[in-house]
């Protein structure tokens, strides 16, 4: 049977997905151009920022706005900067060249002059600090910059819908705890979605945040801005919003390749009201997404190792070099090949063992959206596992824990002292095994979602 009920909020973001218009020709108004640019350095600078602090890709171009306007912009004396903001960003290989329209420039300070004025009637009242201000103002005004330069209109109706998915489907209990208000409960889940699903740093989560409780946000009354902001920043790390996140994420594949369906022009009330075509469609993304997420894991694992390679050498040449030199009279070649060798083939080997999805994720992923979207089914639930907490377990738990760790790292020791480590030697073998620990379990992380 091909035709199927639509759920309520599936119909809801049917008819949404169909009121966005279609996309416009291309703007006849002129262009910005930068005339020259020379950016090799500057882009090759931002790639190796970019892998050090490992952003999701969809946050660098907001990233780097709220960068530019942290470092070149004072509103207390606000004077325009769009065109030096949209020349940077150019150069740094952020956008493409002669594609931004010029009028983008004067609604960049538009905006910012409004911004400008809300600071100075929020720092007149005196209830928080001009630098939290400064602070929300900027990764707030970075998203609808980071809008007006690369508008994406179907993921803003997905938020809602996804959001409006978990309300609805998440264990009651977790929405009823002593002492706490459902207006709190309900920021830390569009937090904890946010996480979970669209990957969401704390400043897009600000923006869609505060734009869907507060339609006209500079508008806005200074004191409901103050306290939607001080509940976000309350609420984006709490201990009740990563309880939620670890849910989302444990079940949030099928969300993820609904979200990627939406993404695409043709997901409109028609194409959701076909149930096997959407189904359908849902697999062979997966199957899309599958390939998409080896070449984005191979990128990532090559700027990580481009990073340590880089930093390790460097940190090589500052440090050990003159140490050895100092304390011995001569370069201990096998502790400093050591520490710039392994590194690198550490990374190489835990990308090895990837995890990587099959057939029988893509028929559960299927079956979590047709119970999303349609009737008839058995209705998605995300509940809590019950787990008995045993204060002597867990004491058990940390023993075993740290006796492993003990000898492990001990053991380690050991070996390093046998190949001439010396204490800057093995210090530094060991903040990048760290390091490098750190960052296969994150590229784990990203193949197990």
């Amino acid at each position: 049977m091909q035709e199927s009920s639509l759920t309520p909020s599936a119909e809801r973001l049917a008819a949404h997905l169909a009121a966005i218009p279609a996309a416009a020709p291309p703007e006849q108004s002129q262009a910005f151009h930068v005339a020259s640019i020379g950016t090799t350095f500057y882009f090759a600078y931002e790639q190796l920022r970019n892998a050090a602090e490992y952003r999701e890709h969809h946050l660098l171009l907001r990233s780097a706005i709220e960068r530019y306007l942290n470092r070149s912009v004072d509103l207390r004396r606000f004077r325009p900067v769009g065109a030096d903001l949209i020349t940077e960003l150019t150069q740094a290989g952020y956008l493409a060249n002669d594609t931004v329209p010029v009028a983008r420039v004067g609604q960049i300070d538009q905006l910012l002059g409004r911004y400008a004025e809300l600071l100075g009637q929020a720092a007149q009242l005196g209830e928080v600090s001009r630098s939290a201000i400064n602070r929300w103002v900027f990764q707030i005004a970075s998203v609808q910059i980071e809008d007006l330069l690369a508008p994406n209109r179907r993921l803003a109706v997905f938020m809602a819908f996804a959001y409006e998915h978990y309300l609805g489907a998440m264990d009651p209990q977790l929405a009823h705890q002593e002492g706490e208000n459902t207006q709190a409960y309900q920021i830390a889940l569009y937090c904890a979605v946010q996480r979970a699903i669209f990957k969401s740093d704390i400043a897009t989560t600000r923006y869609y945040c505060l734009a869907a409780s507060l339609p006209g946000l500079t508008a806005e009354t200074v004191p409901h801005f103050i306290a939607a902001n001080q509940l976000i920043d309350t609420q984006y790390q709490s201990a009740r919003t990563n309880q939620l996140f670890r849910l989302i994420n444990r079940y949030g594949a099928p969300l993820r390749i609904l979200r990627e369906l939406v993404a695409s022009d043709s997901a409109t009330t028609l194409t959701l009201a076909n149930r096997s075509e959407t189904l359908a469609r849902i697999k062979r993304i997966c199957q899309h997404q599958y390939t998409l997420l080896h070449k984005r894991l191979n990128n990532r694992i090559a700027k990580t190792i481009l990073f340590v390679l880089i930093t390790k050498v460097l940190i090589g040449v500052a440090l050990e070099v003159p140490y050895d030199i100092f304390a011995h009279g001569h370069i201990a070649w096998l502790p400093l090949m050591a520490n710039i060798l392994f590194p690198v083939v550490y990374m190489i080997l835990l990308s090895l063992r990837m995890p990587e999805p099959d057939r029988h994720d893509t028929e559960a992923v299927a079956s979590f959206v047709d119970r999303i979207l349609y009737q008839g089914g058995q209705p998605v639930e995300y509940r809590v596992r019950r787990r008995v907490a045993s204060s002597s377990l867990n004491a058990v738990f940390s023993g075993i824990y740290a006796v492993g760790f003990l000898i492990s790292f001990g053991l380690l020791s050991w070996i390093l002292f046998k190949l001439d480590f010396n204490i800057v030697n093995g210090f530094i073998f060991f903040i990048f095994l760290s390091a490098v620990s750190f960052l296969g379990f994150r590229l784990r992380q990203s193949a197990r979602e």
